[in-house]
């Protein structure tokens, strides 16, 4: 049966939205930012811009997208995209005089080409006006005259009190930008606040024609989904505004009507079980009307709604000039027949660095196995990890994070392991003596077997392959069969992860006394597929984990807000962990802290910083500022591997101990000169006698080639990482 579940949205940096995850198509795409452009279809889907922001940076899509191809076409002002199922459209209306019969124009071609394609639920409608609070030459306020053009074509149409859920907010310019969402089948129910007199309701003093729409508008697929779509809400009591002036009280009370018409009371009057609560609520704009109130609202919003939504906060002008805040979002109740799986929240976005493999035959069912695996970790483990490191947060511990670029499979076997735990034991003892505190140690093991890459391809003896990703994707052996893409190796890398942790759980076990914690597994949380299905429920607390490893990391490629790597991760309790790199900015940065840290724990979130002992000055003082002034008691920890790689004229990668030296002594400069605690370092570095940097044992360029055997970057000898510790600390 063709699939009916609805289009889901994202939020998006600007330049990435376009990028779709594998089996998703863009249904419309919104930009909020610095200017107003009329929709086009150039791209193959329809593409607004409206002007929200200040700045591009500023600035983000929300990104629709559908699980069935899109056909985009044109029909008078609206610019649409239709799956089959479902129809987005967008339409703008530039800078006018009077807006009445421009409006009426715009709502009449968009009720009638949906009428014409078949789509005739209108099921969800977003307004942005410019000037929305301000008198035309008549002196009638822009948004009661925009209402009055509305009401003509609905009064035509017969529509004269179920409308669905709508929003109308003041833009910073450019006329007016309308986007709607409509459906060929399903169930819809337009659902009423009994807290707040019905908009088509409202006595004339809010104008000559009444605003029409509903307070929420819950659509069923035949399929089992079901959203429920909210409108814009904001504190109003009967049809009065409230809290004259105070925008806590707006926000609490906006909020307090948003729990209210999800709430199971007011559903089940429509027959809509179970109810919902704002935990529940996804993909959640906030508009604040007074810039500097951005801060308070964002606080209270933050605690309200659950860590793993979507939110954000817009300066805008509401549609009554005494109403501060508004906010609107979404419930999304997937749930599919028995015999298949609802899809996870992060399947929908989109994820870069990922394998292409879907098309190999064996894929579903490996992922298929992988979900109904034994989780590889234990969440009373990541219990005393999180413990751990929150002691590192309040500067009475370091962390050392140490072992392969890329792990192997033919470096996992039981002998290979103790080497690399003995290596780790080691360099913990010395760093700890050397700071006079407890060292947790963390190994890049247990997992680290796939790799993110700068190119797709790479020239081996002058032909062009595809990249070696690491041994969970494929081969490094230089031939197109060895660098195929396989799933298989997922189930690899699970029974090869699942010794390694064993062997850590058993040293842990004899080490119980240590005066050095661990060693605990870490990995790039890299690919999805294997991810996913990986996470696990703790049964006693209802909690999700990720079961691949116990300190999962994002590296700077996979990053994205708005991405599904930083989704998965936002979602379990494991402690995470984001690398920092040169283009990391304090927006950016604090942007992954509200998301993966919202409440503010420590032994949750630590960020490795890896910018370069050329950048590393300018760029994390700021940094460390906007993220110590936001409150969030983050783990720093100092990455100098992956900024000071450079090649020979041979080709080789190297490094070299004095820019490694370099930008780790930089590193805890700028964190103590701040008043924070440098955390500890995060190393590649080999458990056997390599070659690979350039320093200490290793004197020239030329020496490198004695035992150089990474699969993917080099790495550190013991000897050379026993120097940067004591050169630094």
């Amino acid at each position: 049966m063709t699939s009916t579940y609805a289009p889901t949205s994202s939020f998006r940096n600007l330049k990435d939205a376009g990028r779709v995850a594998p089996g998703r198509h863009i249904l419309g795409v919104v930009n909020f930012t610095e200017n107003c452009a009329h929709p086009t279809t150039d791209e193959g889907y329809p593409s607004v811009a409206i002007q929200m922001t200040e700045s591009v940076e500023e600035g983000f899509a929300e990104v629709w997208t559908s699980d069935r191809p899109v056909e985009a076409g044109r029909f008078g002002s609206v610019s649409y995209a239709q799956d089959g199922e479902f129809l987005f459209g967008a339409c703008r209306i530039p800078e006018l005089a009077d807006y009445i019969g421009a409006t009426e124009s715009v709502y009449t071609e968009a009720l009638e080409l949906a009428e014409s394609l078949g789509y005739r639920q209108i099921y969800r409608i977003w307004h942005y006006i410019s000037r929305v609070n301000e008198e035309n030459a008549a002196g009638l306020e822009v948004y009661r005259e925009f209402c009055i053009g509305r009401a003509r074509v609905l009064e035509r149409y017969g529509i004269t009190g179920d409308m669905p859920a709508a929003t109308v907010i003041g833009s910073h310019g450019g006329g007016i930008v309308l986007y709607f969402l409509a459906s060929r089948t399903g169930t819809q129910v337009n659902i009423d606040n009994p807290r707040q007199v019905p908009p088509y309701h409202y006595p004339s003093r809010y104008g000559p024609k009444a605003p029409n729409f509903a307070r929420a508008t819950y659509l069923a697929q035949d399929s089992g989904g079901e959203q429920i779509y909210v409108s814009g809400t904001a504190g109003i009591l009967g049809h009065r505004t409230m809290h004259a002036d105070d925008v806590e009280s707006q926000c609490r009370l906006a909020l307090e009507n948003v729990a209210h018409v999800i709430g199971a009371r007011n559903l089940s009057v429509y027959d809509i079980e179970p109810g919902s609560t704002l935990d529940d609520l996804r993909n959640i704009k906030v508009y604040v009307r007074r810039q500097a109130d951005i801060a308070r609202v964002q606080l209270i919003c933050r605690e309200a709604f659950s860590p793993s939504a979507d939110i954000v906060f817009l300066h805008a002008d509401i549609c009554r000039s005494d109403l501060l805040v508004e906010l609107e979002g979404i419930v999304a109740r997937e749930h599919t027949p028995a015999t298949a799986r609802p899809p996870a929240e992060w399947e929908a976005l989109p994820a870069a660095q990922q394998p292409d493999w879907r098309a190999h035959p064996a894929y579903q069912s490996v992922r298929d196995k992988l979900s109904t695996a034994a989780p590889l970790v234990l969440p009373g483990e990541i219990r005393e990890l999180r413990a751990e490191l929150a002691e590192v947060a309040a500067g009475s511990a370091r962390v050392l994070q140490m072992g392969d670029c890329a792990e192997s499979f033919y470096e996992s076997t039981p002998e290979d392991t103790t080497l690399k735990i003995t290596a780790l034991d080691r360099l913990a003892e010395r760093f700890s003596g050397r700071v006079g505190q407890k060292v947790l140690k963390i190994g890049r093991l247990g997992g680290q077997y796939a790799k993110p890459r700068s190119q797709p391809f790479e020239v081996v003896d002058g032909v062009e392959l595809p990249a070696f990703r690491g041994h969970m994707v494929n081969a490094e052996g230089p031939s197109a069969e060895a660098r195929r893409h396989d799933p298989l190796r997922m189930l690899w890398a699970y029974h090869f992860s699942d010794e390694v942790h064993q062997a850590l759980r058993a040293h842990r076990g004899e080490a119980s006394r240590a005066a050095n914690p661990g060693p605990w597994s870490s990995h790039d949380a890299l690919v999805m597929d294997y991810s996913g299905p990986l996470v696990r429920v703790d049964e006693p607390t209802g909690d999700r984990f990720l079961g691949t490893t116990h300190f999962p990391w994002v590296g700077e490629r996979t990053g994205g807000i708005g991405e599904a790597h930083v989704k998965l991760l936002s979602l379990v309790t494991n402690p995470v962990a984001c690398k920092i790199g040169p283009r990391s900015t304090p927006e950016s940065v604090l942007g992954l802290c509200a998301l993966l840290d919202p409440h503010r724990e420590p032994g949750r979130l630590s960020l490795i910083v890896r910018m370069g002992r050329d950048t590393i000055g300018t760029a994390l003082p700021p940094v460390v500022r906007a993220v110590r002034d936001a409150g969030h008691p983050v783990v720093w920890l100092c990455d100098p591997m992956h900024g000071n790689t450079v090649r020979l004229p041979s080709g080789t990668k190297v490094r070299y101990l004095d820019d490694l030296v370099a930008e780790a002594v930089e590193f805890r400069r700028i964190l103590e000169d701040q008043g924070r605690h440098a955390g500890g370092l995060h190393l590649e570095t080999a458990a056997y006698d390599v070659t690979e940097c350039v320093g200490g044992p290793v004197a020239r360029d030329e020496d490198v080639t004695g035992n150089y055997t990474t699969l993917c970057d080099p790495r550190l000898n013991f000897e050379q990482a026993a120097e940067l510790v004591d050169r630094v600390f």
